[in-house]
């Protein structure tokens, strides 16, 4: 099984208690301490890496482009959805759409104006949310991307919504930017379905796979079934359940499934990563 290293203990995420957030906070709050890990990863066999368009994360890949003491490829997962919601709740609608177009430059923002003026008028709502897109993956695209991700926040909401466009659209703009598309989802069933019916594929899938159903949703039992029948490539996540359960039984779990190839597991120190590849890789 191929370990793709995570990223959320480098932006301060954890599933277990804030303490343990702030904890890693501190403990990668230079980037510098970021690069020493992800480079200990490539050392012991990582190839990929999951990123998100977080600013720590693009801090991380603007000093990885200029070291590069290592080869890493990457997973880009989009929106940066925290970022978006911190925004539009500082400034509104209004002030968020403008902050957005003012990052692109003086040459771009006419372009996007135009689109989003045209938009509006056609009630293409698509063309300023792929506009805006587009200008979050940018300055990501300087290193290899393997894959656009769209975040499951995104993906779970327009299944809710049964957007069959949204979907057509995201997939249809990833494809003009010259890169691969995938979507995370915390409710694989449910993704699946919608995409037979509406006759989409989806060659990448990332989902939460783990042996007590922590965030595999409707059930452990109906993921199981579903997951088994997928044709795709799929990456299981969460697949520790934030630290809570044991490596060997997560592995054990992971490996009834033939058509799993990939894991995403997070690590913030060298031990973790070696342990993590012992038993994994």
């Amino acid at each position: 099984m191929q370990l793709i290293l995570g990223h959320n203990q480098f932006i301060g995420i954890s599933h277990i208690s804030e303490e343990k957030s702030r904890e890693k906070e501190r403990q990668f709050s230079k980037v510098e301490n970021i690069y020493r890990i992800v480079e200990n990863a490539s050392d012991l066999g990582y190839k990929n890496m999951i990123i998100e368009t977080h600013p720590k994360m693009l801090e991380f890949i603007n000093y990885y482009e200029k070291n590069q003491t290592f080869d890493m490829d990457f997973y880009l997962q989009v929106p940066y959805v925290q970022g978006y919601i911190q925004k539009v709740n500082e400034k509104g609608i209004q002030g968020f759409a403008l902050d957005t177009i003012k990052q692109s430059g003086f040459i771009q923002t006419g372009h996007i104006a135009l689109k989003g003026a045209l938009g509006v008028l056609m009630q293409d709502y698509s063309s300023i949310a792929f506009s805006i897109l587009k200008l979050e993956i940018s300055p990501f695209t300087k290193v290899n991307i393997k894959a656009v991700m769209l975040h499951n926040v995104m993906t779970d909401l327009l299944l809710s919504l049964d957007a069959k466009d949204a979907f057509s659209d995201f997939i249809s703009n990833i494809k003009k930017l010259g890169l691969n598309y995938g979507f995370v989802t915390l409710n694989f069933p449910l993704l699946a379905h919608r995409f037979q019916d509406w006759e989409l594929t989806s060659p990448l899938v990332m989902t939460p796979v783990n042996p007590r159903g922590f965030d595999m949703n409707p059930s452990i039992t109906i993921v199981s079934e579903a997951l088994r029948q997928h044709k795709g490539d799929l990456i299981a996540m969460n697949i520790l359940g934030g630290g809570a359960f044991p490596l060997q039984e997560s592995k054990a779990f992971l490996d009834s499934f033939e058509n799993i190839k990939y894991c995403v597991i997070g690590a913030s120190s060298y031990n973790h990563l070696r342990e993590n590849k012992e038993i994994f890789g």
